[in-house]
């Protein structure tokens, strides 16, 4: 991911402060990582500033430090294991799909699974499905709507679109996941 979540794209270890290049570039030094989930000492020190696709094994490696965070530094071996599979699939599933899509899909299917995993919400930056920036929220009615923060005018309030790209990852997925699209059953986290 990238923004205020970002994360090493290879193996999900925290990103530390700026680096200056003499050449003029930027990158945030990755942070060594013992828990990661394959992590190996040759990443630490490489610049990246994040990515928006990164690979299986560096979102479950977020999903593990998140967790710990949220939970003082205990992880639920259940949920992991549910995490990890979910992720798995997902990105089999979608292979070019946004981490942020793939990680909200998570969400959804732990909650769907018994898990709480409303956590996760404040745990990724949410993205316009049409273009990929940012969104900002706006007051809406009882609610705070997503809106694209690049093109508001154009793609407006995504909260929908958002919602129909996390339903096909789910139904792309998981073979027990279907949805009618008359009648949509509201997802546990929308």
């Amino acid at each position: 991911m990238k923004g205020t979540c970002q994360f090493d794209p290879s193996s999900g270890a925290e990103l530390g402060e700026i680096q200056y290049l003499p050449d003029g570039t930027t990158g945030r030094e990755v942070v060594s990582d013992p828990w990661g989930v394959h992590w190996t000492a040759a990443r630490e020190g490489a610049l990246t500033h994040g990515e928006h696709r990164s690979s299986t094994t560096a979102l479950t490696s977020y999903f593990r430090r998140v967790q710990r965070e949220v939970r003082d530094g205990t992880e639920t071996a259940s949920l992991t294991r549910a995490a990890s599979l979910a992720i798995r699939r997902l990105k089999r599933a979608a292979t070019d799909e946004l981490d942020t899509f793939v990680w909200l899909a998570t969400a959804e299917r732990l909650a769907e699974k018994g898990y709480w995993s409303a956590w996760m919400l404040n745990h990724h930056v949410p993205r316009c499905p049409h273009c990929h920036s940012e969104t900002k929220f706006r007051p809406g009615v009882g609610m705070h709507e997503a809106v694209c923060a690049s093109s508001p005018t154009q793609h407006g309030a995504v909260d929908k679109a958002i919602e129909a790209r996390v339903r096909s990852l789910l139904e792309a997925a998981f073979d027990d996941v279907a949805f009618d699209e008359d009648d949509p059953a509201p997802l546990a986290l929308f």
